[in-house]
């Protein structure tokens, strides 16, 4: 080939290369939903892309065996008492362990705008995999794109559930985010987001589930998605809100053998109320839940099964409710201190039906928390108290570390899921460092 072609091959290259290499740019982002930087104008139809995450990793010792996700990066609930044929208790046993998997990329994207509506959306994934036998896998985290006319948004994709108030989190340092007390979801959806004035806005959704239940065909099954309303005031110093949602689901398309076709469902309600107050001293969290069938987010809870021979099972779904307060020190960019303190209780099901053959469903119930199964046990509240302490060495380097106290309460399972009789309480001390490099 002539020098004169390589010359133009070349030439053409990095003229096609070019428009990419502009408008990559590189950004640290928070894990929020990201917004278009002010600085930043698209035309035409130039797309923008922004790329942020970290490099995370955690260390963490327990006291107890503990129920949990992902090789108990994230801790549930301390194991039940289990005794040996000399009465010793097998879980009553330390545990250590490090992972790197909770590390992650995002992409920012900022588009042209369509309609009157400024375009972004946001792409990230982490290393936690969707299954506990697939941690270290890739997984998606957040897939979601907004159309923002100002006072008018509306958001598609996967992204944090509507309940998962963002504005309002426990800032603790466990991954689970306060959970079995505080609602953890991301799912996808559509979500409708209106000014109604300069601080009160209204939000409406419908949302599926994929992630964070066992079984995602009930949802799927009963053919309406789960609908959501919220209402937020929101200004510099103060956030308050209340939401609700409802929600049917049809866990069986048939039932025993031969079957019998199932119209049965379970319908059930979640309301929350929540507020944050952002003083110099100290930022105050709270938020308390009456939650139903609330497996789906990784609470306490799920619902009921049941079945007679030759008949559709029948459901009822789980009560759930729980509270949560967090402190977090405003005064100092370098070290600050905070703490966690929440509780749940398993309320189980109103109406359980006699005579029947009881069986529990949901993660909760997949994890063996809860059961409705007579000889077993269930878990009947929770409680926790985490202080914590945050050094931030630099922009790029932060450490984190907190003491988790957990204490869960077992008991002899009901036909409703409640744990009642014989009761004891399995606690568990975690100490947690984690490390980050932001970028």
């Amino acid at each position: 080939m002539s020098n004169k072609r390589i010359s133009l091959f070349c030439f053409v290259g990095i003229l096609s290369t070019a428009p990419l290499m502009a408008q990559s740019t590189i950004e640290k982002k928070s894990d929020t939903l990201v917004s278009t930087p002010k600085n930043e104008e698209v035309k035409g139809s130039l797309i923008k892309i922004g790329f942020y995450g970290f490099i995370r990793n955690d260390a963490f010792y327990d006291t107890r065996q503990n129920i949990g996700a992902g090789e108990n990066i994230v801790p549930l609930y301390p194991k039940d008492q289990a005794l040996d044929a000399s009465g010793k208790d097998i879980n009553a046993s330390q545990k250590f362990h490090m992972l790197s998997v909770l590390s992650r990329v995002g992409i920012n994207v900022k588009g042209p705008q369509v309609l009157g509506a400024k375009t972004s959306g946001i792409l990230e994934a982490e290393f936690f995999g969707s299954t506990e036998a697939g941690i270290n896998e890739l997984r998606l985290r957040h897939a979601y794109f907004t159309l923002d006319w100002g006072n008018t948004q509306l958001g598609m994709g996967q992204y944090w559930h509507p309940l998962v108030i963002m504005d309002c989190l426990p800032n603790v340092v466990n991954y689970g985010t306060g959970s079995p007390i505080f609602a953890l979801n991301r799912n996808p959806q559509i979500r409708l987001t209106q000014k109604l004035t300069k601080n009160i806005n209204a939000i409406a959704a419908i949302n599926s589930q994929r992630d964070f239940t066992p079984n995602t065909s009930p949802y799927r099954d009963s053919g309406v998605p789960s609908s959501h309303l919220q209402l937020q005031y929101k200004s510099a110093k103060f956030i308050a809100g209340i939401a609700g949602q409802y929600e049917v689901i049809r866990p069986q398309l048939s039932s025993g053998t031969p079957p019998v076709v199932n119209n049965n469902k379970v319908k059930s309600f979640t309301a929350l109320a929540y507020a944050r107050i952002i003083t110099k001293p100290l930022m105050i969290s709270a938020s308390a839940i009456m939650a139903q069938n609330a497996a789906s987010f990784v609470m306490l809870g799920g619902f009921v099964g049941y079945s007679a021979p030759g008949e559709a099972d029948i459901f009822r779904t789980m009560n759930t409710r729980s509270a949560w307060i967090d402190f977090q020190q405003t005064t100092s960019n370098k070290i600050a201190f905070g703490l966690f303190a929440g509780i749940v209780k398993n309320m189980g099901a109103n109406n359980p039906i006699e005579n029947r053959i009881p069986a529990t469903y949901g993660v909760t119930s997949s994890w063996g928390a809860v059961s409705a199964t007579k000889g077993s046990r269930s878990v009947d509240q929770l409680w926790r108290i985490v202080p914590r302490i945050d050094w931030s060495a630099s922009k790029a380097i932060k450490l984190r570390f907190e003491v988790e106290n957990t204490v869960a309460t077992w008991g002899d399972a009901q036909n409703n899921g409640r744990g009642i009789g014989n009761e004891y309480n399995a606690k568990n001390l975690r100490f947690h460092l984690a490390t980050f490099f932001m970028f």
